[in-house]
């Protein structure tokens, strides 16, 4: 056959499930690589992967991943996404079957995580960790064997497939409640730049803000999950030890797989609820912002 003619048309959501299934349950490098990739505690041993697991009666595991670090036994929840769209309340019920898994003592400490194309990952804001087919596909190209290469190939398509097809479909009541956010920020926290809302798919749920004068430093509100985010990009472990040491109060350091952030809790939001019966959560949220952004600017020579 031509080079060009591709090996398959259509690649569905459970193809790669079946790939991810293959390379955790095969391959030790592979996993401590994943691991790693996620900033996962240590991979010692492998303890095998499942799919489509269901428990406790709070839906369905795409690929729960187990393995051993030292003496600890760790859970992964890995939700895996191609184009369709999170059904309602699924990363919060991700959460709790974590919780329960742990409660239940199933392991030690469970963790759950996001793969889907690197678009979907940027326009989807539930998982705080995830990795895209795009740096799954470059480990396995990194491998060189024809195997690796042709699973590749494969991912490829299923990241074209997401391109050609994305279409962001706009929920009004969702979009209500964002242009009412956008406007109270623009009338009681003006020094806050927030991009005007457009078109708002149901699943945004995290609205973006940031200062001009704080390179590489990005607000996330968190309205369902209630948290302030100030997330740092391409900083060093160094300057990370530095801040965790001077955090102010109220303030925790939480680990993604390539960034750590600032988190205060403020309140959750439902942005399918009136804005108006809310503001007192959303003010919170504004207003510890403002604090995690003055607190920077204070002790900058601290990330600097």
């Amino acid at each position: 056959m031509e080079n060009t003619i591709l090996p398959i048309e259509s690649i569905q959501e459970r193809d790669i499930d079946l790939i991810l299934l293959e390379e955790l349950s095969t391959d030790n490098s592979f996993c401590e690589w994943f691991v790693r990739e996620l900033n996962l505690p240590n991979f010692t041993q492998a303890n095998g992967a499942w799919r489509s697991i269901s428990a406790f009666g709070l839906g369905e595991t795409d690929i729960l991943f187990s393995y051993n670090s030292n003496e600890k036994r760790i859970f992964v929840l890995i939700e895996n996404k191609l184009d369709a769209t999170f059904q309602l309340d699924q990363f919060y019920r991700y959460e709790k079957r974590a919780k329960l898994y742990i409660d239940k003592s199933r392991c030690d400490e469970a963790f759950c995580i996001l793969t889907a194309p690197n678009l979907y990952c940027e326009n989807q804001n539930y998982f705080d960790n995830y990795i895209s087919y795009e740096t799954i596909g470059k480990r396995l190209l990194f491998t060189g064997t024809k195997r690796n290469i042709f699973k590749n190939e494969l991912l490829n398509i299923a990241v074209e497939k997401l391109r050609r097809g994305y279409q962001p479909i706009n929920s009004e009541i969702v979009q209500k409640f964002w242009k009412s956010y956008w406007n109270y920020k623009e009338l009681k926290h003006p020094s806050l730049s927030m991009k005007q809302p457009g078109i708002v798919p149901h699943n945004s749920d995290w609205p973006i803000l940031h200062d001009d004068k704080l390179k590489d430093v990005i607000f996330y509100h968190k309205l369902g999950q209630g948290n302030i985010d100030a997330s740092f990009r391409g900083f060093s472990e160094k300057i990370e030890f530095k801040i965790r040491e001077i955090l102010p109060e109220n303030t925790t350091l939480i680990k993604h797989s390539k960034s750590f952030s600032l988190r205060i809790f403020s309140g959750k939001i439902d942005r399918t609820r009136e804005f108006d019966t809310q503001i007192i959560e959303v003010e919170n949220g504004l207003n510890n912002i403002e604090l995690i952004r003055n607190w920077l600017f204070e002790n900058k020579n601290y990330w600097t």
